[in-house]
């Protein structure tokens, strides 16, 4: 096989509509009912984490940078009612960095300049959990003033798979790292590294150059991009439930001899579990040829 010499920047991945010039239609089909007119592109394959890692990540984090902690400046964690002088609770984020914890009620700001977890400052005197980020303090009998806020600035990481700073895994159980997709015509069947099976189906498929499922002639030319929405539902290992939807992505490649390809293959979308997780699917496959003819749909 000879190296592709030319392939064009993907669209953008997620779950974003796709607007493509020229390309307005609605396809049909259920992961029951099959169809040739599909035939032409094909996104089978094994799909594995994009950069490596964990193929569906925790939707909910907010990964930093690795190696780079994530900053809260004045969180707002209680409020005083001009009686009460011991407060506690839980911050929003968390495990927070060791020693950049520092909680602000009224004229009382506490730190923890040992990094031992017990927080001083102004005559008053607290703890913080830093795994937890449970945190309490006693304002030594001092009533912090109705309506007065305590806030709380620090640090914390978000510790995933693929080390500090990186989301997680986004599913209840065993961690999905891998998908081997097959496609025969709109079918869809999917199998993780687990071995579980999802089935689903292609909805509609497009591509800059115009043409779709329903084309007339089913002809997409050298650099174009393809966008194929599908849906998938199965059990995952844990025993839960799920339903997936988003897109496969591809651009029309051709080598020196005319042979075409369907390179630059993403899997982007949505993992929700039913009473479970819910998490992004970022997976990238190696280039797979395809036939390029003019074929006519039924």
């Amino acid at each position: 096989m000879k190296q592709v010499r030319k392939t064009l920047p993907m669209l953008a991945g997620g779950m974003a509509v796709m607007i493509l010039a020229g390309c307005d239609w609605s396809a049909g089909g259920g992961a029951d009912s099959w169809s040739d007119r599909y035939k032409w592109v094909d996104f089978s394959g094994v799909y594995r984490g994009i950069n490596g890692g964990v193929l569906i990540t925790d939707y909910t984090a907010t990964p930093g940078t690795p190696g780079v902690t994530n900053s809260v400046s004045g969180e707002h964690i209680g409020t005083g009612d001009g009686s009460a002088t011991t407060f506690s609770g839980v911050l929003d984020h968390h495990p927070v960095v060791v020693g950049t914890i520092s909680i602000t009620a009224g004229a009382f700001t506490l730190t923890d300049p040992d990094g031992d977890g017990v927080l001083s400052g102004g005559g008053a005197s607290g703890t913080i959990d830093y795994g937890t980020g449970a945190w309490s303090i006693d304002l030594g009998g001092v009533p912090l003033g109705s309506g007065e806020p305590i806030e709380a600035s620090y640090q914390y990481s978000v510790s995933g798979s693929a080390g500090s700073g990186a989301p997680g895994p986004g599913t209840s159980g065993a961690t999905i790292y891998s998908f081997v997709v097959h496609q025969a015509g709109n079918t869809l069947e999917i199998t993780d590294n687990n071995g579980a099976t999802y089935k689903g189906s292609l909805g509609d498929v497009s591509t800059t150059g115009g043409v779709n499922q329903d084309s007339a002639v089913t002809t997409p030319a050298e650099g174009d991009q393809v966008v194929a929405q599908f849906t998938a539902e199965g059990i995952s290992a844990a025993g839960l439930k799920v339903t997936m939807a988003g897109t496969f992505q591809g651009v029309v490649a051709k080598d020196e001899d005319d042979n075409y390809y369907l390179t630059n293959r993403k899997m982007f979308g949505t993992w929700i579990e039913d009473g479970g997780r819910t998490g992004d699917i970022n997976g990238e496959a190696s280039p797979i040829p395809i036939t390029v003819t003019e074929t006519s749909s039924p």
